[in-house]
C-alpha cells in the first residue's frame, strides 16, 4: 500500500509543479504557444490518472483551503465542477473535524515530513486512512500538503470481527478466558478509581464428566450452552459472563459489596432448578459455585482472584457431596 500511495503522491506532487509552470509561462505572454500547450497536454494526463484513482485526492494551502480535488472526493464533498477552488476547510466540516485536519497538516508544514493516520469521519461515520505529503516550490518551501484518504472501513469492520471471534468463546457464545482477562483488567481499574468492591462468581457444572460419557458429548456440549443461556438470563448484558475452561464460568461482576449476593445466588439457584424441572432430561445441571471479593484497598491480580474463586468452589461442590 506504501508504494500505491507514493506513487499517487508523486502524481499530485508531478501535476502542482506543472500547474506552477504553466501559469509563469501564461505570465510571460511570450511566443511559447507550442510549451504552453504542451504543459497543459500533460497536465491533463495527470489529472486523469488521479481522477482513475478510487480514493480522495485533495490539495490544502497553509491557510487550509482547497486547490485541488479529484472526482472521487468531488463526488463524496457533492461539489460540482471547480466551486470548491478556494473555499476554506471549515465551511464543509465540523469545528472537531476541522481543528483535526489543521493539527495534523501543521505538522507537514513545520517539520516537512509526511505522516499517516487512522481517522473516523463525523460526516458519514467511515474510516479513512489519511496519507499526508508536502508539496514544495522550487526554492524548497512547501506551499500545500497532498492529502490522500483511502477508504479503510470494510477493513475496519473485519478488524473488529476477528477482535471479538478472538475473545468470545465458539461454543456458549460467551466470553472466552482471553476475552474475561482483556474485559476484567479495565473493570478492575474502574474498581479501583471508585474506591467499591465487587464481587465475582466462580460456578463450575456438576457431574459433566458423567454427562459426557453417558449421553455423549453431543448433550455435554448442549449443557454448557444451556447453562451460557441462563447466566446470561440472571445477570446484567453489562456484566462479564465468559467460559474460561471446559466447565468452568465466571461472572463478574455479579454485584458490589452494597449488595445482598446470597439473595443473587439463590437467584440463580432458583433459575436451574426451573430449567431442571421444564427441561425433564435424564439428568439434572447444577452448578458449584464460589464467590471471590476484589477489595480496592487490598487489591490483587485477575489471576489471584480466579484462585481465589476456584478453591471456593471447590469447597462448596466438596460439601454438596458430602450431603450426597
Amino acid at each position: 500500500m506504501k508504494d500505491d500511495q507514493k506513487t499517487k503522491q508523486q502524481l499530485i506532487k508531478e501535476l502542482v509543479e506543472y500547474r506552477q509552470k504553466n501559469l509563469e509561462l501564461e505570465t510571460l505572454k511570450a511566443d511559447g504557444k507550442l510549451l504552453v500547450e504542451a504543459l497543459r497536454d500533460s497536465e491533463e494526463k495527470y489529472r486523469s490518472l488521479v481522477n482513475s484513482i478510487d480514493d480522495s485526492i485533495y490539495l490544502i494551502d497553509n491557510q487550509y483551503r482547497y486547490l485541488f480535488m479529484n472526482e472521487k472526493h468531488r463526488e463524496r464533498m457533492g461539489f460540482s465542477g471547480h466551486t470548491y477552488l478556494g473555499q476554506e476547510f471549515c465551511k464543509f466540516h465540523s469545528p472537531e473535524e476541522t481543528d483535526w485536519l489543521i493539527e495534523k497538516t501543521n505538522i507537514v508544514f513545520r517539520t516537512g515530513e509526511s505522516l499517516q493516520h487512522e481517522h473516523k469521519s463525523k460526516k458519514d461515520e467511515r474510516y479513512f486512512l489519511f496519507s499526508m505529503n508536502p508539496v514544495r516550490k522550487a526554492d524548497g518551501t512547501i506551499q500545500a500538503v497532498t492529502i490522500v484518504s483511502k477508504d479503510i472501513t470494510e477493513y475496519k469492520k473485519m478488524e473488529e470481527e476477528l477482535r471479538i471471534l478472538s475473545l468470545v468463546d465458539e461454543l456458549t457464545g460467551l466470553y472466552n478466558r482471553r476475552g474475561f482477562f482483556t474485559l476484567a483488567e479495565q473493570l478492575f481499574k474502574q474498581a479501583n478509581r471508585r474506591k467499591k468492591g465487587i464481587f465475582m462468581l466462580y460456578a463450575d457444572i456438576d457431574n459433566m464428566k458423567k454427562i459426557n460419557d453417558v449421553f455423549g458429548h453431543k448433550e455435554g456440549d448442549a449443557a454448557l450452552t444451556e447453562i451460557g443461556n441462563i447466566l446470561k438470563t440472571n445477570y446484567r448484558e453489562s456484566d462479564i459472563i465468559a467460559r474460561i475452561g471446559g466447565d468452568e464460568f465466571v461472572v463478574i461482576p455479579v454485584g458490589t459489596i452494597c449488595d445482598d449476593i446470597e439473595k443473587i445466588i439463590e437467584r440463580l439457584e432458583k433459575s436451574l432448578e426451573v430449567y431442571n424441572s421444564e427441561k425433564k432430561h435424564e439428568y439434572r445441571i447444577s452448578l458449584s459455585m464460589g464467590v471471590a471479593i476484589y477489595d480496592p484497598d487490598h487489591p490483587c491480580s485477575i489471576e489471584e482472584l480466579l484462585i481465589q474463586g476456584d478453591k471456593l468452589m471447590y469447597k462448596h461442590k466438596k460439601a454438596k457431596k458430602a450431603l450426597n
